[in-house]
């Protein structure tokens, strides 16, 4: 089962650079795993960018960056002194100044046509209104998919958009996607560029309530995250 969170590592430099003349003096805050884009690779890449220090968490957070050879200051805690870089580097800025580093993607395990008038998922929240086609998803609030975005979110199967149907469970939800046509292994795109047509994770945010760090920073470990870079 395929559950992938694709982070473009070259837009995180590319909004570093773009966000100040003056990186060295700069603090990025990668706390929550860097929104959960990834601690050790975001913060080789900014590194090379020219990013000064860093801010974390936890203690751990600083010695797993030290022990990677990454030849910065790391502070724990408030920044001492400088810019801070925070969600802007993701693409997480509601202003919509900065490409999203990160593409979310999942896969059907399930198709099934069914009849009008038909309860979806835990507590039939959502019945269906004629015939049609439903998919089931690969990810669920195990994932760190937050219930909340159940019937609210945005998502994009094959070229079609539609949005959770039901109540999210713990490793899959479903979408309706009416008279159009799937199959097993096809990708879901639960959030992603919005130059292909796909939803972003400020439309999820917008959708569910929830600010765009919150929903990048629940991501779990089940997630694969895969990298541009060979090198990180």
């Amino acid at each position: 089962m395929h559950r992938r969170a694709f982070v473009d590592l070259d837009a995180i430099r590319q909004t570093a650079l773009a966000s100040t003349t003056s990186l060295p003096d700069c603090t990025a805050d990668l706390r929550a795993d860097a929104y959960g884009h990834g601690l050790i690779p975001v913060a080789r890449t900014l590194t090379d960018a020219g990013v000064g220090g860093f801010l974390v968490s936890r203690i751990e957070d600083a010695a797993a960056i030290a022990d990677d050879g990454i030849p910065t200051r790391v502070i724990v805690g408030d920044p001492a002194s400088g810019p801070l870089l925070g969600p802007e580097l993701f693409g997480l800025d509601p202003t919509h100044r900065h490409p999203a580093a990160m593409r979310l993607e999942a896969e059907i395990v399930a198709v099934k046509r069914i009849a009008a008038g038909r309860g979806v998922s835990y507590g039939y929240t959502y019945h269906t209104e004629r015939p049609t086609t439903l998919v089931l998803v690969s990810l669920g609030y195990a994932d760190g998919i937050l219930r909340v975005a159940s019937n609210r979110a945005p998502v994009l199967v094959g070229g079609t958009r539609g949005r959770i149907t039901g109540r999210i469970a713990m490793d899959q939800f479903v979408v309706d996607i009416g008279d159009a046509q799937a199959r097993l292994g096809d990708p879901v795109v639960v959030f992603g560029d919005e130059g292909r047509g796909e939803p972003t994770v400020l439309e999820w945010a917008d959708a569910i309530g929830v600010a765009a760090p919150v929903i990048t920073s629940r991501l779990g470990r089940r997630i694969e995250r895969v990298y541009e870079r060979p090198d990180v």
